[in-house]
């Protein structure tokens, strides 16, 4: 039990602290420099990848709550420090995919 829980958290964590900086381009205003800037394309990366994998790799029931925790996740957190957000994007990323090697 405690393994798909770890893996919808790790995964959620990932897409939620992502899904800003990716969406940033899509709207027109903002700077055109931070919209370039490589933290938002590391974003754009890591929240595909986060997606891709909640829908291949997680059962039925966990795509809705990945998909909700980090909508909600997204919403609650200010990207005040972008560095910062998406190490730990990348981080949880890194930890899902070595739990995902373990399994």
């Amino acid at each position: 039990m405690f393994h798909p829980l770890m893996t919808c958290l790790l995964l959620s964590v990932a897409a939620g602290l992502s899904m800003r900086r990716f969406l940033l381009p899509y709207f027109p205003d903002g700077d055109a420099a931070e919209k370039r800037a490589p933290v938002t394309m590391v974003a754009s990366a890591v929240f595909l990848a986060a997606i891709a994998f909640t829908v291949s790799d997680q059962n039925l029931w966990a795509m809705p709550i990945v998909l909700t925790f980090s909508v909600w996740l997204a919403s609650f957190l200010d990207d005040f420090k972008p560095n910062m957000t998406i190490a730990i994007s990348v981080v949880s990323l890194a930890t899902y995919l070595g739990l995902r090697s373990v399994q």
